[in-house]
């Protein structure tokens, strides 16, 4: 029987196929709409993702750092996103999807990155070591881990910027939903995924009477943006 693979693999190679296939099936107009990421246009999320998958294989093209100094959690800590790393990301995008000259080339490059990034992953171990932009060492199961959290937010960014339902792929969502913490208010308020992934990650504010049994019954989660 074939190995099946470990969870992060498995979201990651789902969720960055259904990233290939939805962005394929777009027109050329839908690529300058706007998104709940401003300033950002759908071509430049697209390039901002596309450059997070890409982080795969160039961390796995170098030498292992001597040690792992982050975890998934401590990747997205605020302190790491200051205003000037924020700035150089929202810039960093908007210069990658002007460097293509229209939506086929932009689309090839998500393909040919996530491509590389599975062909990568599938060649070392999950607790090998990787550099992070930032230069900080991660073990590669972590940082996956923070791809598929890019992948599955901003997937509802783009679904929402698209006004299509959201399309996350079921072992990816349920990774997040748990690296959120969310499934327990899931459960309490019966949301369905989608909704815990867009209330859990502030894409979907609370209503009053959420809020005041979140608070009521002292659930909380990891909220990131």
């Amino acid at each position: 029987m074939p190995e099946i693979p470990e969870p992060v693999v498995r979201a990651f190679t789902e969720e960055s196929a259904r990233w290939e296939e939805a962005l394929a099936a777009l027109t050329g107009s839908e690529f300058s709409r706007p998104t709940p990421c401003p300033p950002w246009t759908v071509a430049e999320l697209v390039a901002h993702v596309t450059s997070a998958v890409a982080r795969v294989p160039a961390g796995l093209a170098v030498a292992p750092p001597p040690h792992a100094d982050l975890d998934a959690a401590g990747y997205y800590h605020p302190g790491i996103f200051d205003a000037a790393a924020n700035a150089e990301r929202v810039a960093a995008a908007q210069r990658d999807a002007a460097a293509h000259p229209d939506p086929v080339t932009l689309v090839a490059a998500f393909q040919q990155q996530r491509r590389l990034a599975s062909h990568a992953v599938a060649g070392h171990p999950l607790d090998r070591l990787v550099v992070t932009r930032w230069g900080d060492g991660m073990i590669l199961r972590e940082f996956l881990l923070t791809r598929v959290v890019e992948l599955v937010l901003h997937g509802l960014d783009l679904t929402a910027a698209l006004d299509t339902p959201a399309w996350t792929t079921p072992t990816a969502a349920t990774l997040v939903a748990e690296f959120l913490g969310v499934t327990e208010a899931a459960d309490r308020l019966g949301w369905d995924t989608p909704t815990a992934l867009a209330k859990g990650s502030g894409r979907t504010p609370l209503t009053r009477g959420e809020h005041t049994e979140l608070t009521r019954t002292g659930t909380h989660w990891r909220r990131f943006s």
